[in-house]
């Protein structure tokens, strides 16, 4: 993407199509980003029943993918400058196809847990893909004021919306036509990327190297031990269970190791 004083907004990887379609095509991109996710929290009610899992196991899996969401922050702009936006967008839509079949069929906690913390991650950055490029259409003189109002209206905006549609396709059908629906539309998605997204690279090459993995999985297994804790602490009784005892003290630990490490 581009801006001056001499030349109009642009985005110059995406082609056939008009310049003033494409920051719209982009923005539909970001609403079905932001609908997708692991599991849907406003059909737990009816996962509970048809998969025999406990509801904190499905809340479980839906705070995680908000765990995956914020780790991706620590390294956002270092991906945006690393890959190219076509692998970008083709590699964030793949691993969210696969999410949600994968979340629609496992019975499996760990699993439905950590492949909602991928998704998480991957939806985040897909989204951070779209709003950067389209940040200069937006506010031309960066202003943040505008551009973080915008972001909050289209994130939030999008998350009613998927909980809305998951409640209508439960009521209507089952729960899993609102996969099916993510699904259908990421397809339709992956080839407009294919077909209108040339493989080249708007920002300077930065490899992606001095980049702290380690700290970003602590810190991951921090938030879930936290989560773990304060959602099922009631099934289990809290601290006279040796699951919660566990989790309280790998939680524990991990954080004083980020504290240490970070001083």
């Amino acid at each position: 993407m581009s801006w001056n004083n001499n030349q109009s907004f642009s985005i110059p990887q995406i082609r056939f199509i008009p310049e003033k379609m494409k920051p719209w095509l982009l923005i539909l991109f970001i609403i079905v980003f932001n609908c997708t996710g692991g599991v849907y929290l406003a059909a737990v009610s009816d996962m509970v029943g048809s998969t025999q899992l406990l509801q904190e196991d499905i809340m479980m899996a839906g705070y995680a993918s908000l765990v995956g969401m914020a780790l991706f922050f620590a390294i956002m702009f270092r991906l945006k400058w690393a890959i190219r936006p076509k692998t970008t967008l083709g590699s964030c839509i793949l691993v969210l196809l696969a999410a949600n079949v994968i979340c629609m069929h496992t019975g499996s906690v760990p699993v439905l847990v950590g492949v909602s913390l991928v998704a998480g991650f991957f939806r985040m950055w897909a989204t951070f893909e779209c709003n950067s490029t389209i940040q200069l259409w937006l506010t031309p003189k960066r202003d943040l004021s505008v551009f973080f109002c915008y972001v909050y209206l289209i994130v939030n905006s999008a998350i009613q919306l998927s909980g809305i549609a998951a409640i209508f396709f439960s009521v209507w059908a089952s729960w899993h036509f609102m996969h099916y629906f993510i699904v259908a539309a990421l397809l339709v998605m992956m080839l407009l990327v294919m077909f209108l997204y040339k493989d080249i690279r708007v920002m300077p090459h930065l490899p992606l190297y001095g980049i702290d993995w380690l700290g970003m999985i602590m810190w991951g297994i921090t938030a879930l031990s936290v989560l773990f804790v304060c959602l099922y602490g009631e099934h289990y009784d809290w601290w006279y269970a040796w699951q919660i005892r566990t989790a309280t003290l790998c939680g524990v630990v991990t954080l004083a190791l980020n504290l240490w490490r970070a001083s």
